[in-house]
């Protein structure tokens, strides 16, 4: 088994899995930031959402019990505070071990964006992987300030590996822009929902989501889901690194997840930096994905 640093006891509100039982979802932590470009803090947003999962339910949104889940907490995975290239490596290689020895639903906690290139890389090794991004970026900057492995580009650099390929990636929440970004989706062909969309017809591009999204997994072996924080609009979540106006509300996030085939290998939760928050109102919006991500698993482990 990878080598990560072990989870406290008490948390996950009664859901962890006893040391002779088999889980539903694994859990792991990715405390680094050192791909940030914006304010800093997004290290400590694992072991916080840890901290809040002591107080998390078991019943979704929709009044459905899934205390028969099981998780293991399997701990944060070391990173290199200041090596983001080292880090970058060291994750590819645990996550490489990840996707090659858990056969269930993994939950990733960040962290900044950049640690989701290597973890995607390994989640489509040796298969045709389906991404589902949400953010308000699109992150694909070849370079942001001087590098080009930053939680600017990781999107940039799975497509540019071939690690994904361009149709089989799906946008959701974008509205901001650097100079080069649109054209550059437009050049491959990758598919957007912008928040713009959703705020002009929200009923339409629900809609729209449904069918992308059910095609997407139809024609690939598995999807990872990946939720940049900064895709909710910048009144909810005040606790991010680069929070941008105009975005999603969490009902509208929760029922997006919610319309996702059960045919997710992985999720990941980047860019909430819990010192910068206010009023707990960015830790509560976290919980509320993480929670919609866990009722999910626990609906098709049933």
């Amino acid at each position: 088994m990878w080598k990560s640093v072990p989870a406290a006891a008490g948390l996950w509100s009664g859901l962890t899995a006893a040391a002779d039982e088999a889980p539903d979802l694994v859990v792991l932590g990715v405390p680094f930031e050192g791909g940030a470009g914006g304010a800093g803090g997004a290290s400590l947003g694992p072991d916080r959402v840890r901290e809040l999962s002591r107080r998390g339910k078991r019943i979704s949104r929709h009044g459905v019990d899934f205390s028969h889940l099981r998780l293991r907490d399997a701990g944060n995975v070391a990173t290199q505070r200041f090596d983001l290239t080292a880090t970058i490596a060291h994750l590819r290689d645990v996550y490489r071990e990840v996707f090659d020895t858990v056969d269930t639903p993994v939950v990733s906690i960040g962290g900044d964006h950049s640690s989701t290139y290597p973890m995607v890389g390994a989640a489509a090794r040796g298969r045709r992987l389906g991404l589902i991004w949400f953010d308000a970026h699109p992150d694909v900057l070849d370079h942001y300030q001087g590098s080009h492995l930053s939680h600017g580009s990781p999107l940039r650099r799975l497509l540019d590996d071939g690690a994904v390929r361009p149709e089989d990636v799906l946008l959701v929440g974008t509205r901001a822009y650097d100079e080069g970004e649109p054209e550059y989706l437009a050049k491959l062909g990758v598919t957007e929902l912008r928040a713009a969309e959703v705020g002009d017809d929200r009923v339409g591009a629900l809609d729209r989501f449904r069918r992308l999204a059910t095609d997407l997994a139809e024609r690939t072996d598995g999807l990872y889901v990946s939720v940049d924080i900064d895709v909710l609009d910048a009144s909810v979540v005040p606790g991010t690194g680069t929070p941008v106006a105009g975005g999603l509300d969490t009902a509208v996030l929760s029922t997006l997840l919610e319309q996702i085939p059960d045919h997710v290998l992985a999720y990941d939760v980047m860019e909430f930096a819990p010192a910068h928050d206010v009023g707990g109102m960015t830790g509560h919006a976290v919980m509320s994905i993480v929670t919609t991500m866990i009722a999910r698993v626990a609906a098709g482990s049933r």
